[in-house]
């Protein structure tokens, strides 16, 4: 049996092995050619790194330029004038608002409307498309006027940012707001009333970023949740606890607990770890539908993104609300690297991204080390395929549609484009 999977970002392939009718294994397969971006600065002027890396991935290039910048200020012992870092963190809260909503209505809800298509959805349900897509050209509107760019943004840099945007600008944004909030929330109700999102609890392990005192997004610690418990450790200690591994049919790394466990990270392991620090208005929403935590079923990540979105639309409300343009750039001091090790994690829209560096006495690169937030989904993609298919017939097609489904579920990032993955059987009977 074989199908392709639309609707993911880039280009793989997923394998159902089967013996004797029983699914005995699952494979995910990532064909494309390793892109090399830790190679690619090497050697190159450290604080060079930030723009270079932010083009690894074409939705979520905040997250990556924010996670290297942050690395070299923690390894300099620099903290950022308040004015930067709050207009750094309203930059990457609109990539999620803009991330999450291409998720979960142009790639993932046709799945729980059985629908083939975008276009077949957006025939079903026209209001529902026209308010994503409002709330889609806000946040990208939002990058540009804070970012200095929609996509791929250009004004943030080790120490702080390059510019402030101006007063009028940022007032226009918030004038739409109240708009896109309206048009978010019913969005939400759409996805929140959802009656068949799957209830039954996977067993599932996570982990995100965690200071204790605000929902996950960046921290210098991270939570390991086990569902009855958990370990907080150092991001500095976080090679110590999971380990890499290379499968013989991927060229993509993944990377298990050092104990060999998959682990989730991404919007729903956020959620059941900093749901206390989600805002009164957002656990309301929540609440309102039913929807509290822990959420045990991967396919409920689509709730957590509901969650998310409109936690960060009242984050951006308010700092929009509160902006006042400083009358001066804050200056800053003059800055060069030095020989040192330099690491950081913040959460991207997918989940945890984890950068490190090794910088010579030149101050130049001569390592690095960068986990994506897929590379550490895939192992979990395989079990909850797994676990969702386990003790099925897989004679017809709803086995590979139901993988399909999971794998949509996670969201995975697999390049910068959007292509598609072959999914198929292979049986390994004699």
């Amino acid at each position: 049996m074989s199908a392709v999977l639309t609707r993911v970002e880039g280009e793989g392939e997923v394998q159902l092995i089967t013996k004797e009718g029983s699914l005995i294994g699952v494979e995910v397969r990532i064909a494309e050619p390793p892109r090399f971006f830790e190679y690619l600065v090497k050697g190159r002027r450290a604080f060079d790194v930030p723009d270079i890396v932010s083009r690894i991935c074409g939705i979520c290039g905040v997250s990556y330029i924010l996670t290297a910048v942050r690395a070299f200020e923690k390894g300099l012992g620099v903290t950022p004038p308040r004015e930067a870092e709050e207009l750094r963190l309203a930059i990457l809260g609109a990539e999620k608002v803009k991330s999450h909503i291409l998720h979960a209505y142009y790639l993932h809800l046709s799945d729980f409307f059985n629908t083939s298509s975008l276009p077949e959805l957006v025939d079903r349900n026209p209001l529902l498309f026209s308010n994503a897509s409002r709330v889609l050209l806000w946040s990208r509107k939002a990058m540009e006027v804070l970012g200095g760019r929609f996509h791929n943004v250009v004004n943030i840099r080790v120490g702080g940012v390059y510019g402030f945007p101006k007063l009028d600008k940022v007032a226009k944004l918030l004038k739409e707001m109240p708009g896109v909030l309206n048009s978010f929330k019913y969005i939400a109700d759409v996805v929140l009333s959802l009656e068949n999102i799957p209830m039954d609890e996977q067993g599932l392990k996570l982990m995100a970023v965690y200071n204790g005192s605000t929902y996950p997004c960046i921290a210098d610690d991270i939570y390991i949740s086990y569902g009855s418990g958990g370990d907080l450790i150092a991001v500095s200690d976080f090679e110590k606890f999971v380990k890499c591994e290379q499968a013989s049919y991927s060229n993509a790394l993944r990377y298990k607990l050092i104990n060999g466990s998959e682990y989730l990270v991404g919007p729903l392991a956020r959620f059941n770890i900093g749901y206390r620090h989600l805002s009164g208005e957002s656990r309301d929403l929540l609440d309102s539908y039913g929807w509290r935590p822990p959420l045990k079923n991967v396919f409920q990540s689509i709730v957590a993104r509901v969650a998310e979105v409109h936690d960060t639309l009242i984050y951006l409300r308010d700092f929009l609300e509160n902006y006042r343009e400083p009358s001066s750039n804050p200056t800053y001091e003059r800055l060069e690297p030095r020989s040192g090790t330099y690491v950081a994690a913040i959460e991207a829209p997918r989940g945890l991204l984890y950068h490190r560096y090794e910088v010579d006495d030149c101050g130049r690169v001569k390592y690095s080390n960068i986990v994506t937030p897929t590379a550490q989904n895939q192992a979990s993609m395989e079990a909850a395929i797994m676990n969702v298919i386990k003790g099925e017939a897989l004679s017809g097609e709803m086995a590979v549609e139901k993988a399909k489904r999971v794998i949509r579920a996670f969201d995975p990032c697999i390049s910068c484009s959007v292509h598609s993955i072959k999914v198929e059987a292979r049986s390994i009977d004699s």
